[in-house]
């Protein structure tokens, strides 16, 4: 069996580019993947992707910065014609999973741009805490947090789709954090 090493936040700050995503933070990405990717392909509802897939966001005639959410979704009636090309419109759903670095401020700026060219749902992973926020298009900034066996669901954009959250954060935690 894998033996678990923690190593303080603090160690990983000092050591590690602040870009480069966690171990944790993959995992996260790839159960959601998983999930929603699953989900999406059985109910052919659209197509979900990593963060691979550069979406270079169109306002009017002027581009705006490139995004690339850790999770994204795009509805069926709403893919690219091209798929070998960047996708120029929005996702319908954009999924960040927080990292130690970000700051409140950061995340807060990144749904505001994803709202600002439509993105019709956004969850923020906050890995630390164990919690999803939720923003609606509809809402603004305005979040709904998630917890433990929660339900997120898929509400407009994958209908039908529900995941609870505590299944997002089933993998092993370190010692000091355990529950």
């Amino acid at each position: 069996m894998a033996e678990y090493v923690w190593q303080p936040e603090w160690e990983l700050l000092e050591s590690e580019n602040e870009d480069m995503p966690t171990f944790e933070h993959g995992m996260i990405c790839s159960r959601l993947n998983l999930y929603l990717g699953g989900y999406a392909l059985s109910h052919k509802l659209g197509e979900v992707v990593d963060s691979s897939v550069e979406y270079r966001f169109l306002e009017g005639k002027q581009k705006r910065p490139s995004r690339y959410p850790d999770v994204s979704f795009i509805q069926q009636e709403r893919l690219p014609k091209n798929i070998r090309s960047y996708p120029e419109i929005a996702p319908d759903l954009a999924v960040e999973v927080a990292s130690p670095t970000d700051r409140d401020y950061d995340i807060e700026s990144r749904v505001k741009e994803y709202q600002k060219v439509k993105v019709k749902l956004v969850w923020v992973i906050h890995p630390y805490s164990q919690t999803i926020s939720v923003y609606r298009l509809t809402n603004g900034l305005k979040a709904q947090n998630y917890v433990g066996d929660e339900e997120l669901e898929g509400e407009d954009v994958l209908p039908g789709f529900k995941l609870k959250v505590s299944d997002i954060f089933n993998y092993p935690y370190p010692p000091e954090e355990e529950l």
